[in-house]
């Protein structure tokens, strides 16, 4: 089976302000409260957007609304300023442990890291 390939960017200045430290389980993400619910893997047909907030941390919007936040489990060097990554998987997810590359808009490879377990964000009340 020929492996498929996600490549997330954030075009014209979209990414949101955020510190570049990891966040923390207690802080709100992207506006919204971490759960405590986690999946190991989300399906690429669900995932409408991705954002990389800092070097550590991206948030992934599925269909229907639904915020993930992804703590990775290095820091991604250039991530946050690149906005964008690529993945490659022989299914048809992305998935805790998988690596994500980043590259820079001329191609060159900046680093890679793996993906931490995915947690459900919900509204801040």
């Amino acid at each position: 089976m020929p492996s498929k390939t996600f490549i997330s960017t954030i075009a014209f200045g979209l990414a949101v302000a955020v510190p570049v430290s990891p966040v923390l389980a207690d802080e709100t993400v992207d506006g919204m409260e971490r759960t405590g619910e986690t999946v190991s893997c989300l399906r690429l047909s669900m995932v409408r957007d991705s954002d990389p907030l800092d070097d550590r941390t991206i948030v992934f919007e599925v269909r229907g609304g639904g915020k993930y936040v992804n703590d990775l489990n290095s820091r991604c060097n250039g991530l946050k300023r690149e906005g964008r990554y690529s993945h490659r998987t022989p299914q048809n997810q992305i998935c805790s442990g998988h690596i994500i590359s980043v590259t820079d808009s001329f191609g060159n490879f900046l680093g890679s890291c793996a993906l931490g377990s995915f947690e459900a964000l919900s509204m801040s009340q």
